[in-house]
């Protein structure tokens, strides 16, 4: 709006805010076309400093993963799975909602995320990320996931350009366009069959995509890298 010849006062008024929030709205705006929220960026680049430090300490990088949610059906089902250098989880399967109690034994424990990353890298030589989904950031969860690995907290909010996994899901999404499940059961079937096929390649190409995100985000003082991923 500003952009198109409009005055600080005719947008306050055509938005029914006041001027000051529109000046600094304006002087927000970045190279991108969106508004940067400062605030979310400092917390962006520091967790990614901190990341970056763990890394060149000589220690692996682990990615975990996020939720992703089907509604194929009228049942929801989540569906979970982790991937690291060389280590790939079992895809979990979660036919409701998830709380702290589900996502710690039937997820994290069932999953043998921890063990699996510990037998590859050794304990506390890993970094395990979620996002900030209330389950994952319970107190119950952090004291369980820190007394058994390093864990990112708190994830910045609204971050999925610094979560690989996400890509994966999207990739995914695409194998699954053309298949027609009939029902839950085989949809289950179908996408697990997907996930146990995913190329190391495909795999090892977005965790190493990590150290570039990283590098990235501090070189954009914590500023979205959506455009590049």
């Amino acid at each position: 709006m500003h952009n198109q010849g409009k005055s600080i006062r005719e947008i306050s008024r055509e938005l029914k805010i006041g001027t000051k929030k529109v000046r600094v709205w304006i002087k927000n705006w970045n190279s991108e076309g969106r508004l940067c929220n400062k605030k979310r960026g400092r917390k962006r680049k520091k967790m990614c400093n901190q990341l970056k430090y763990f890394i060149e300490q000589e220690t692996k990088l682990h990615r975990s993963s996020v939720f992703i949610e089907k509604k194929k059906f009228e049942k929801k089902i989540m569906i979970w799975g982790a991937i690291a250098h060389d280590v790939q989880t079992d895809l979990i399967i979660i036919n409701g909602t998830v709380n702290t109690e589900c996502y710690i034994h039937d997820i994290i424990k069932k999953s043998n995320v921890i063990q699996l990353a510990n037998s590859e890298y050794g304990e506390f030589k890993w970094i395990f990320q979620q996002d900030g989904a209330r389950p994952h950031t319970s107190k119950k969860t952090l004291t369980y996931l820190k007394q058994r690995c390093n864990v990112l907290d708190p994830w910045p909010p609204n971050s999925p350009d610094l979560n690989p996994i996400e890509n994966l899901w999207s990739i995914m999404d695409t194998k699954l366009k053309n298949c027609n499940p009939k029902n839950e059961e085989e949809f289950i079937k179908i996408i697990t069959n997907v996930w146990d096929t995913l190329s190391w390649k495909t795999l090892e190409n977005l965790v190493i995509s990590m150290y570039k995100r990283i590098d990235l985000v501090i070189e954009r003082e914590g500023e979205s890298i959506n455009s590049f991923y």
